[in-house]
Parts: structure tokens; sequence; C-alpha cells
């Protein structure tokens, strides 16, 4: 008993990571290439790539709820129309039983509520680096440059030939007007990076900004939150 017990469990555990990654994967698609971030994409057009997050999900979904047809496991026919989990049988699972397929008791080989949240957050990570990987080997090969943006080659045309090269390479680095002597350049932060870099250089430029102003950004936050604090308050009301 305790053997298909723990059968059970692999089995359940293993589709529901490959259910939680395929969903993660697709709605990640989804989302970036909605706000432009190449740097996750799996391929290297928006539009494929919406359609490809699109289609990740329907296979997730899909092989989760139909997979029982075609796949042994604690749910063959005409042993879960009682809605019960303790009398499993093991084999494939009658198509108006599917509802009932994988509503397993964790003490039957079913997984618990704490390990479906930590398996959620494992495959939402995988598929994150996942498509960290696919997009870093996208941007090196389809580097976006100025006549492949949206802007459309008509305005192209109207870029002198030193700023069409300048503006063709990728600029982690924009000029923002810093003046504490860093010559007005400083990383994008978080996901803006990934827009025209990897997940790599996107980290390390991240890191390097966060070693020069984390200090000073520290110290203003706890400033601020300190003004909304009881004793802060406490000491407005007194002298008002």
């Amino acid at each position: 008993m305790s053997d298909q017990i723990e059968s059970a469990a692999a089995v359940m555990t293993r589709d529901y990571i490959i259910l939680a990654f395929l969903v993660s994967l697709g709605a990640l698609q989804i989302a970036v290439s909605i706000s432009g971030i190449r740097g996750l994409w799996l391929t290297p057009n928006h539009i494929i790539t919406r359609a490809l997050g699109i289609i990740l999900i329907a296979i997730g979904l899909g092989y989760y709820i139909f997979s029982p047809l075609w796949l042994e496991g604690p749910w063959a026919a005409a042993s879960v129309i009682d809605g019960t989990s303790e009398d499993r049988v093991w084999g494939t699972a009658a198509f108006s039983e599917l509802s009932a397929a994988r509503n397993l008791n964790d003490i039957h080989g079913g997984m618990a509520g704490t390990a479906y949240a930590g398996f959620f957050v494992l495959s939402a990570v995988l598929a994150t680096l996942f498509a960290s990987v696919i997009g870093a080997i996208n941007l090196w090969i389809f580097r976006p440059t100025l006549s492949r943006s949206s802007k459309g080659s008509s305005q192209n045309s109207m870029v002198s030939p030193a700023q069409r090269e300048k503006c063709s390479k990728p600029a982690p680095y924009p000029d923002t007007g810093d003046k504490e002597g860093h010559h007005g350049m400083h990383p994008l932060e978080g996901l803006d990076a990934l827009k025209n870099t990897d997940a790599l250089n996107a980290f390390t430029s991240s890191l390097l900004h966060l070693r020069r102003t984390g200090r000073d950004d520290i110290r203003n936050y706890l400033r601020s939150a300190h003004r909304w604090s009881i004793p802060s308050m406490i000491g407005r009301m007194r002298r008002n």
C-alpha cells in the first residue's frame, strides 16, 4: 500500500510541475511580449511570442486535465466515481471521471497545500530561468536595431549615419544627466534593462547601480518610513 501511495505522489507531483511550468512560461511570454522585454522572449517576434504563450498555457492545462486518459495513475476507470480517494485503482481513467481523477487526498498519495505552493514557486523560477537563457540566445542572434524598431524604415531614413550607428548599439546605460560624477550614465534597473539586453547583463548592471546608490536609497526609504511612524506622528501632533 505504501508503495502505491509513493507512486501516486510521484505521478501527481510530476504532472503538477509540468502544468505549473508551462502555464508560468506561457503567462510570462504574454506579459513580456506586451511590455517589450526582449530579454525574456522565446522567439524574436512579439506576435509569435504572444501566440506561443497562449499555446503553452493551453498545452499545460490540457495535459493536466486529459493525461489520465492515456497515462496510468491512481485514477483507473470505475474507481473514482464515488468521489473518495482511499479505494483508487492503478490504471487509466474514463472520460466521465476526469473531473475527479486528480481529486486525491494527500494521505492517499495526493499533494498537500504546502507542496502545491512550493512546487508552483519552483516551476515559476525554472520558467523564468528558461526564458532568460532562450531570450539571451535570441538577442545574441537577432540583436534589435533602429531599422527593426517600431518607428519604421520611413523615420529611419531621416536619421544621419552617425546617429544611426549610435542607435543601433544596445544601450544599457542611458544618459540621465546624473550629477554625481558618473558622466551622466547609469544602468537601467529591473525589467527595463531586459528590453535591450539579456538577463545576465541586466543583473550585472543592476548590481553595479545598487552598490553605487543602494546606501542613499535605503536612507531615503527609512527617512520616508519614519515620517509615518508613531513617534514621528506624536511629535508632529505636539508641535501643532
